[in-house]
């Protein structure tokens, strides 16, 4: 009976899985570099939450300084800012999509002309056209030129969407790499509430590390109980 029972080598069962080893490995890199990623998001956050708990007491300042910094790779940031926009003598820009409140947006802007700096013009965003608030689709709309603009800074990348194409390619000038996001605008224009910040900032960057580096640990806990289990006598 005992010639014909199949022989089972035990040497196969405590093979050291090299496969599985270099699987874990991989993957527990990835979930450590999201859990760090996501502090460095949190100390982002912590720091555009306090830049704009401190505009609300903010005095604004003239514009002209402000684009100097940031030319020189100063972090200007929710920099609240005043500025007498001139002509841009360039054609209008049409309304740029959002999200607000959880409703679909259409916003207002307008390329404003600064008189002096490195830069000549800025991405004025003018806020939020009400009457077109929920619309898939908007219809082409025109405004009067911007004049006297009090609002904070936002670099455009922050905004996405097209917003940086819009003054991209502007042959002989020379935008700024910012948004004026408009609190007041005089004279206002019709029919258009300014929204300069968001409607709501949360920070869970910490909540989301804490989950990374939690799977991270469970990882080499279940590789360890699997590995004990493959080598044991």
């Amino acid at each position: 009976m005992s010639e014909i029972l199949p022989k089972f080598d035990f040497t196969e069962r405590r093979r050291f899985p090299i496969g599985l080893t270099v699987a874990v490995a991989i993957a527990f890199g990835i979930l450590c570099f999201l859990g760090v990623w996501q502090m460095k998001r949190m100390a982002w956050k912590e720091d555009l939450l306090a830049r704009i708990e401190a505009l609300k007491t903010a005095p604004a300042v003239p514009i002209g300084p402000v684009l100097a910094d940031a030319a020189k790779g100063s972090n200007v940031a929710w920099t609240r800012v005043e500025v007498a926009c001139r002509p841009a003598s360039l054609p209008p820009l049409s309304l740029a999509y959002g999200i607000r409140d959880g409703d679909m947006v259409w916003r207002a802007q307008a390329l404003c002309g600064v008189e002096s700096g490195p830069y000549d013009l800025i991405l004025v965003d003018r806020g939020v056209v009400t009457e077109l608030t929920g619309q898939v689709e908007a219809p082409a709309r025109a405004f009067a030129e911007p004049g006297q603009v009090t609002g904070v800074l936002i670099p455009l990348a922050q905004l996405g969407g097209d917003r940086a194409k819009a003054v991209a390619g502007l042959a002989g000038r020379k935008p700024a790499p910012l948004a004026l996001m408009v609190e007041r605008e005089t004279p206002a224009p019709s029919g258009v509430a300014p929204a300069p910040l968001p409607a709501e900032i949360t920070n869970r960057h910490l909540e989301y590390a804490l989950t990374w580096f939690g799977l991270a640990v469970t990882l080499l806990f279940i590789y360890a109980a699997m590995l004990w289990r493959r080598l044991r006598p």
